[in-house]
């Protein structure tokens, strides 16, 4: 038998996608997938010993300032799961989705304690995408492949 190009392929772990709205204040959508890069940017803030940078995080590599984890995290939500808002700059266009304008969105909701609860709404709502993700992921892992390799039985 043999192996075609579509054998070949990694299963796809799978997908969770969000709309959401914050209080009519702002709507965007949040996707938390098996990307690569994404993997990369979780497994860096998962290394204790690693010192976090926006360089080590941030697509623009332009910054070297050390990051506690939830600026981390909030980078890597800017930069890897938002994949769509309705955040404008002052000349009304759509503002690029990054890990430096999101933190700067979760700056600007309102005050102290509405920047705090926009915070908590987005780490609400990724927590439960990731855990979808990882359930999504998990069962996908345990399905036989369909590529037929690995069925046949031997004979004696």
């Amino acid at each position: 038998m043999a192996i075609t190009l579509k054998d070949l392929k990694p299963k796809k772990l799978g997908e969770v996608v969000r709309e959401l709205n914050y209080k009519d204040l702002v709507s965007f959508t949040m996707r938390i997938s098996d990307d690569k890069d994404y993997v990369s940017a979780i497994k860096q803030l998962q290394k204790p010993d690693k010192p976090l940078t926006k360089e080590s995080l941030s697509k623009a590599n332009n910054a070297v300032e050390s990051l506690s984890q939830g600026e981390a995290m909030m980078i890597i939500i800017g930069e890897y799961v938002i994949t769509e808002w309705d955040v404008t700059t002052s000349d009304g266009k759509i503002a690029p989705i990054n890990g430096d304008n999101f933190i700067a969105l979760c700056a600007s909701v309102g005050d102290d304690d509405e920047n705090a609860e926009f915070i908590g709404f987005i780490s609400k709502n990724f927590d439960e995408m990731a855990k979808e993700f990882a359930s999504q992921a998990a069962e996908t892992k345990k399905k036989p492949s369909t590529s037929g390799r690995g069925t046949k039985k031997a004979v004696s």
